[in-house]
This record gives structure tokens, C-alpha cells and sequence, in this order.
């Protein structure tokens, strides 16, 4: 089978190219190659869903604004004309993402109040709508959150979480609709030609070519890659996540992270969050700790909420990052050495849902015209990859 465009990997990332190609109009026959449309073990369904701006490179803060207006439009975007996606009056089924602008706080409680204070003024600069807070401002906007022990805040109110898994299957929804081919295979092997990808061989022993390749696998890129005959610093990383709820009722929080890693935000009824363990050595791992969340989340919350002393744990699960070990920033562009028909996105480092609208725009912009034309993401290019030269975010990542 012949297609004018692959993609190896049908997830969030794989999934907005897709879309945003097809969109485009100009990109010929596209064809999504995912091992499990099933998505049992990808990480998308387990992530926060957050999209916030309060980042220190240019690059992710353009992403992210990009991103969260796409987001809030996203149930119109993304309705189908088919006749599986019309509800009962015939009209196109939107796909709603349960997009909730419900904002950001960073809070520095480790000793690194001067980088996210040079973060904050870095963003204004960029046309965040954020606010620098104090112990008082940030009690006075949150009463729940204990302050006394913390040297400043940043809140970022426009910023906002969505259903992550509804917004894959938007996207793959949208990009089948207007005509991108999914197919159920694992890539095993690839065969080349003059320096180029001239086709990928899978389990099934099927032969698919293509006269260019994308590379959007997620956690699984490296070792696609090396498949691909190129060395990508992208490894599974495991996070453990818990749903739990408060006894107390509280104010309507936003999503938090501290400097000290917990991060938590509200999920219905509840709350969802962790505290990453990062003695956790890279690879699959989808065992959960016994005794985590009762010696180092429970304690965390409860001290930053002193309400959330109690606790009721409902459940945990592990997803993994697709984390780029050389400085956990993306790795968007086409691949600057052979292959040369080879394009990436991938070690998103827990930044793949939010950047996933930003990423799949950059990408059919720079296959089908040439160059990044609405945010410039150079820097995010393979070139770093292959000199080794990071380039990373200040503060939290």
C-alpha cells in the first residue's frame, strides 16, 4: 500500500497532525499507523489535560496560546458531517473535550522565588494574563491554600484542563472523516533507499510506503526510531496519579503545582493529582506504589490544603511521559540528517496534550509550505537532538 504521508503513531500528537494535514487540503493521501486503537496503554487517556502558559520558553507559551482557544472551540471544530457523528436531529455531533477555564497557580515553596518571578515578568512580556501573588493576595484569592511558608504565586486565571481522551478521539474522528486512513499495525521494520524511508514493514507483513514519514509515538518514539535507523533521547517515563476527594468543602480551585512537585486540580466531584517520584528509573512501568499516596501525597496536599487532612483515595493508575532526556523540551521538525523524508514530534515531557493542537498545526505548515509560519518552533528542531545541545525551561517544567 502507498500513501503520500505517514504518521507512526496514532495518539494525541499523531492524531492533531493528522487532522491539520488533511484540514489543510493539500497533503494527498495520509495514513495513521497505531498498534492499538484500543489506546490501553497510551497516555493520553491518563493524563491531567491541563493547558496552561506559565512556561519560561517563548516557544511553549506560544503553543499553549495557541492551544487553549482551539481547545475552547473545540466541540464545533471538530463536529462531523457523517452519519456517525449526527445526533438524533441530523446535525453534526459536536465533540465536546469538557473544556473548564478554571486557571493556573504556580506556587514556589522550594527556594527558586527569583526564577519564577523572571518566568512571570518573561510571560507578561509575552501577553500572559497572569498575576504575581503574595501570601496575602493568594490567600485572599484562595482561602483553602496554606501560605504562611511560601515565598510568591503566579496565577494564570485564562488557563484551563479538558478531557484528554475525548480529545484524541476528536481528532481522530475529524482527520478519518476528511479522509486520513487509520491502520491497526505495528511497525517492525523500515526499508530504505537513497537516503530516504522508501517504506515500513509490519507484524502483519504488510508493506506500506510512503514519500514521507512521520514519527509521533509518544513514550515508544525512541525505540521506533531506532527502527527508523535514528538515535532519539526519548524514554517511557512512569507518573502515578490518584483521584481522591475532600471531606471539606472547598473554594473552586484552580490547577496547582509547587516547586516542592506536588500538582493537583479538580476532577468532578474530586480531585486529581500526585506528587512525581523521580528516583523512578525510565521504562514501563504500570505498578502502582502501596504505599505512595498515604506517605508522600497525602502528607503534601494536606499541608498545602490543610482541609485535604482528610482524604478519601477512590483509585490510582500509572500513565507514562514521553520524557526527552536531554532536556525534557519537544522535539518538532524534520529530522536533520538521514533519513531525510523522516519528520518528528515527540518527547513532549508531559506537554504533549496541551501542544498537541500547536504541534500538529507546526508540522502540516512546515511539510506542506516549506517553513513555521504562525509560531516559529526552531529551536524545538532536531538539530539539538543531534548536537546535543539542550534546551530547557526555567523553574517547573
Amino acid at each position: 500500500m502507498r500513501y503520500d504521508i505517514v504518521i507512526i503513531g496514532g495518539g494525541i500528537i499523531g492524531s492533531s497532525i493528522a487532522y491539520h494535514l488533511a484540514h489543510d487540503g493539500r497533503a494527498g493521501e495520509v495514513a495513521v499507523i497505531e498498534r492499538d486503537p484500543s489506546y490501553g496503554e497510551a497516555a493520553t487517556p491518563r493524563g491531567s489535560g491541563g493547558i496552561r502558559q506559565l512556561f519560561s520558553l517563548p516557544e511553549n507559551v506560544s503553543m499553549s496560546g495557541y492551544g487553549l482557544p482551539f481547545y475552547q472551540n473545540f466541540a464545533e471544530t471538530m463536529a462531523v458531517q457523517d452519519g456517525a457523528g449526527q445526533n438524533e436531529t441530523g446535525k453534526a455531533e459536536p465533540a465536546d473535550i469538557s473544556f473548564r477555564r478554571q486557571g493556573y497557580l504556580f506556587v514556589s515553596d522550594g527556594g527558586d522565588a527569583a526564577t519564577m518571578e523572571a518566568n512571570f515578568r518573561n510571560q507578561e512580556g509575552l501577553g500572559v494574563k497572569a498575576e504575581l501573588l503574595d501570601g496575602p493576595g493568594l490567600s485572599h484569592l484562595f482561602p483553602a491554600i496554606r501560605t504562611d511558608d511560601i515565598d510568591l504565586a503566579v496565577y494564570s486565571a485564562d488557563d484551563a484542563w479538558i478531557d484528554a481522551y475525548a480529545a484524541l478521539q476528536g481528532f481522530k474522528r475529524k482527520a478519518r472523516n476528511l479522509g486520513v486512513s487509520y491502520r491497526q499495525e505495528a511497525v517492525e521494520a523500515a526499508n530504505f533507499s537513497k537516503a530516504k524511508i522508501e517504506a515500513i514493514t509490519c507484524a502483519s507483513g504488510e508493506r506500506i510506503e510512503a514519500d514521507l514519514f512521520i514519527l509521533a509515538a509518544g513514550a515508544w518514539s525512541g525505540a521506533l526510531g531506532a527502527l527508523l535507523s535514528i538515535d532519539l533521547p526519548v524514554e517511557p517515563m512512569s507518573r502515578e496519579s490518584y483521584f481522591f476527594r475532600c471531606a471539606a468543602a472547598l473554594e473552586p480551585l484552580p490547577f496547582i503545582k509547587t516547586e516542592t512537585d506536588l500538582a493537583f486540580r479538580p476532577e468532578g466531584t474530586g480531585y486529581t493529582g500526585g506528587v512525581p517520584d523521580w528516583s523512578v528509573p525510565a521504562g514501563w512501568n504500570f505498578e502502582l506504589d502501596p504505599t505512595r499516596f498515604e506517605e508522600i501525597v497525602w502528607p503534601a496536599l494536606a499541608h498545602r490544603v490543610p482541609a485535604m487532612e482528610t482524604l478519601k483515595l477512590e483509585r490510582g493508575w500509572r500513565g507514562h511521559y514521553a520524557r526527552n532526556r536531554l532536556d525534557y523540551s519537544a522535539i518538532i521538525g524534520r529530522w536533520e540528517a538521514e533519513p531525510s523524508n523522516l519528520y518528528v514530534a515527540t518527547g513532549f515531557s508531559g506537554h504533549g496534550i496541551m501542544h498537541a493542537p500547536a504541534t500538529g498545526l507546526a508540522i502540516a505548515e512546515l511539510i506542506l509550505g516549506g517553513r513555521f509560519e504562525t509560531m516559529d518552533l526552531s529551536r524545538f528542531g532536531t538539530g539539538r537532538i543531534l548536537r546535543g545541545e539542550p534546551y530547557r525551561e526555567a523553574g517547573i517544567v
